[in-house]
């Protein structure tokens, strides 16, 4: 998908991606994703032969979960949460509807950089990107996204990479209203991760609504 170029004076917002280390240093351009009122642009030489530009609406949330590239044994990147309504999800300690990386099965999206390497960043688009976007991706990457899409028509529902400040992410994603609760109602299924460890979260099924709600949090900006 292509954007026209930022206007003059248009402010920006810029987070550098991390390459995995055995990348080396022979890299043409940093890797970056930038964030505007045009929409987004991201640069990944290894993935994409072209910018990927989105407009901003194509954007859903924008996540952060930090975390060592290699942390080791069973590990999940980005719990999926049971959502109670508008404004209330169970929270991650009455369990979970499962993750969009863990360490045994990787990702039904498409990451960028080493697909072994855990994430800390994501962007879930709000409908799959189709042929537009995945033109921008090296062929070897289009291939994978066409294999693992359903009926074989390419689709793009997410992305997942390492940002260098996981902090900067999360204030720039916070500023364009990306940085909410990860629900199951944007995440089908198909797209779930699951680990032997995980506990099914309990929305208290069969108790009162004062019950829910004592048990419940809101996403941000609406407690």
């Amino acid at each position: 998908m292509s954007l026209p170029p930022p206007s003059a004076g248009l402010r920006e917002y810029v987070i550098e991606l991390e390459a995995p280390k055995s990348w080396g240093r022979g890299r043409r351009s940093p890797e970056l994703l930038r964030l505007s009122a045009m929409g987004a642009s991201i640069d990944f030489e290894r993935s994409l032969h072209t910018p990927l530009r989105l407009p901003l609406g194509t954007l859903q949330l924008g996540l952060v979960d930090p975390g060592p590239a290699q942390p080791g044994g069973m590990t999940g990147r980005f719990p999926i949460l049971k959502r109670l309504s508008a404004t209330a999800v169970v929270p991650r300690e009455q369990g979970i509807e499962g993750w969009l990386w863990t360490t045994l099965g990787g990702s039904a999206l498409t990451v960028l950089g080493d697909p072994e390497d855990a994430p800390n960043a994501a962007l879930l688009f709000t409908k799959p990107l189709g042929d537009d976007a995945v033109e921008c991706f090296v062929p070897e990457v289009a291939e994978e996204i066409a294999a693992r899409s359903p009926l074989g028509a390419p689709a793009i529902y997410g992305l997942l990479f390492r940002v260098a400040d996981t902090v900067k992410a999360e204030t720039v994603f916070r500023q364009f209203g990306l940085l909410r609760p990860l629900t199951d109602r944007e995440v089908p299924p198909t797209l779930r991760r699951a680990l032997p460890t995980d506990r099914p979260a309990d929305p208290l099924l069969g108790a009162g609504e004062d019950a829910r709600a004592s048990t419940s949090v809101a996403p941000p900006g609406l407690g």
